[in-house]
């Protein structure tokens, strides 16, 4: 980022601008100063330093896990399975090969991939799909990453089924919302992988989660059951 020339970064500042109400003053005069390339690195290397860094093990489960579900499912369903679930904004259009994003306002942009391919990013800090589709740039679709926000227990019920299966094998139901293997599960929730191991084997033979290999990885699910059980759906 801080290799970036000046004119390159205030072209960008500008597309990022468009169509959004002006900024205040102080903010203004930082982007329009000739050291704003420095000063946004800065300000990007603290929020990494101060915010991100001491939770990164949990967002790495998070976004680890979202990349491995959403490739198995292109492998085993294909484009649409892959991209149903990134919001009403993106389309597969089978008949033509390709991906719709709906863009805002009037643009209708079309863009072949012509071999240079296209990044899938699942982030923790956006609310809906953005398309990167800048020549400078690899393309990419940035969109946000599954179990950001984990299912939980219905209202009233968490405390039943912590009750029922123990508090920590309650998270992980709940957790399991998103498949996940044991390393994920257990940096999402800060335990020790042993232990995540001994709930997910309890679970598993109450036969309330179920595991699949996926390459070298054993990733958890819930079963019906166990869907039924978080969800309060059991009948009496």
């Amino acid at each position: 980022m801080r290799a970036t020339p000046l004119e390159r970064a205030r072209a960008e500042i500008a597309m990022s601008l468009d169509g959004r109400p002006p900024p205040p003053d102080a903010i203004r005069e930082v982007l329009e100063d000739d050291d704003v390339v420095a000063l946004l690195a800065d300000g990007l290397e603290r929020t990494w330093t101060e915010l991100v860094a001491p939770q990164w093990p949990r967002f790495h489960a998070i976004l680890e896990r979202d990349v491995i579900q959403r490739a198995g499912r292109l492998a085993t369903y294909g484009w649409a399975a892959a991209l149903d679930d990134l919001g009403p904004r993106v389309r597969w259009r089978p008949e033509s090969a390709r991906i719709d994003v709906a863009a805002s306002g009037d643009r209708d942009e079309r863009h072949r991939l012509g071999g240079r391919g296209l990044l899938f990013l699942p982030s923790l800090f956006v609310r809906k799909v953005i398309a990167y589709l800048d020549e400078a740039w690899p393309y990419a679709l940035v969109y946000p990453a599954r179990g950001v926000a984990a299912a939980r227990p219905r209202a009233g019920g968490a405390a039943a089924l912590a009750g029922l299966v123990g508090r920590s094998r309650a998270r992980i139901l709940a957790e399991l919302e998103t498949p996940a293997t044991t390393t994920q599960l257990a940096a999402r929730l800060g335990l020790a992988l042993g232990t995540a191991g001994g709930h997910l084997t309890a679970l598993r033979a109450a036969g309330l989660v179920a595991g699949a290999r996926v390459g070298r990885q054993v990733l958890y699910r819930r079963t019906p059951l166990g869907d039924a059980l978080v969800s309060g759906r059991l009948d009496s």
